[in-house]
């Protein structure tokens, strides 16, 4: 014998968002490239990302604030497709992180 078909609980460790028109565009229009992010070797991002930051660092203006400006692109557009799933100190440490490399390729387009 079969149990009655019970309502679902919902799960409180997966919450429930919603989307606006831009940020559904955006999410859609970055599924391919997440999913091919997702397929290289674990290491290769964060190598790329760690490589554009030593560049950024050693090199002469503008190419320095070239290579941080890829990384402050990248970390932005993964920070904002994951920001509604993200509680409030997430969110700080995240934002704060994304300021200090916004100021930091600010200031090496300036010198």
């Amino acid at each position: 014998m079969s149990q009655p078909n019970k309502p679902k609980k919902p799960n409180p460790a997966v919450p429930v968002v919603t989307h606006s028109a831009l940020r559904k565009r955006v999410t859609d229009l970055s599924a391919p490239a997440l999913l091919r992010i997702h397929a290289l070797p674990k290491f290769l991002v964060p190598g790329l990302i760690a490589v554009f930051m030593l560049l950024g660092l050693f090199l002469q203006a503008p190419y320095s604030g070239i290579s941080l400006t890829v990384v402050s692109a990248f970390i932005g557009w993964l920070m904002y497709l994951s920001w509604p799933l993200l509680d409030s100190k997430s969110r700080l440490i995240r934002f704060m992180v994304f300021l200090i490399l916004v100021a930091a390729t600010a200031i090496n387009y300036g010198a």
